[in-house]
């Protein structure tokens, strides 16, 4: 067989080829049976899988197929990423996914961020994750939910944004000392993060903790954190009394000691 025969040949199949992945696209983009049916939603427990849907943008009975972009991740995923867009808007989505399932469904799955801790911020309580993304703003101080954070300053604040801060890993460091504070009373009838008020971030070396508004604990929170914190519960639980005010203070080096007032 000549060359040219050969080109005409190759140039005939890839010409069918293309014809034939056309009119398969075009029954996907437009044959009823490609045409959302349901939508299902999971991992969301601070939105109802009404708001979730809602907030996708997408439609039942509209073809999702017509709502893919031409990007690698939309097209061999099946992902609609505007619709991931929409919902990671929420402020207390950390992340989705929308996913074609073939022929006609959609599947929605969205990651949350946790509140972990509240910013007083003029007469104002922002309720911040552990990455110090703001998740609502309260009027009332919610301390029966959430302990205080402090020392962390910032320019400005965006619901559902991040903290414009100098040093953001002030608030991950905070959040740290309130987990070791949990993690101590877990298995303990004696629970500091009932009595705590707040946790001072002065630098990544120096941190206060305000317990029952009258001790002070001063510590390194990069020098064993859970120690320490262990440590302080066994002083204000075991040697104080419950009027006794003051600070302990937990030198470099050195044993921790009580200093009243």
């Amino acid at each position: 067989m000549s060359s040219a025969k050969k080109g005409r040949k190759i140039g005939a199949v890839i010409f069918l080829t293309l014809i034939g992945l056309s009119l398969i696209l075009l029954i996907i983009l437009y044959a009823p049976i490609f045409n959302i049916s349901a939508i299902t939603v999971s991992g969301s427990t601070k939105y109802s899988a009404e708001e979730i849907k809602q907030r996708s943008g997408l439609v039942p009975g509209e073809n999702g197929f017509r709502k893919l972009k031409l990007t690698p991740e939309s097209i061999l995923e099946l992902r609609l990423v505007d619709s991931e867009t929409k919902i990671n808007q929420l402020p207390y989505i950390k992340s989705s996914r929308v996913r074609l399932r073939f022929p006609d469904r959609v599947e929605i799955t969205v990651t949350e961020r946790k509140a972990e801790a509240f910013i007083k911020y003029l007469d104002s309580y922002l309720i911040v994750d552990r990455e110090g993304f703001v998740l609502e703003v309260m009027a009332e101080r919610p301390e029966k939910i959430y302990k205080e954070i402090k020392g962390i300053e910032f320019a400005k604040y965006s619901i559902g944004g991040q903290l414009e801060a100098q040093d953001i890993g002030i608030v991950k460091l905070a959040v740290s000392i309130i987990d070791a504070i949990k993690s101590s009373d877990s298995n303990d009838t004696f629970k500091l993060y009932d009595v705590m008020d707040w946790v001072d971030i002065i630098d990544s070396n120096n941190a206060m903790l305000s317990l029952d508004g009258r001790i002070l604990v001063q510590f390194n929170p990069a020098a064993k954190l859970q120690y320490t914190i262990d440590f302080t519960k066994e002083i204000f639980f075991k040697k104080l009394n419950s009027k006794e005010t003051g600070r302990i203070l937990f030198p470099e080096g050195q044993n921790p000691n009580f200093i009243p007032e």
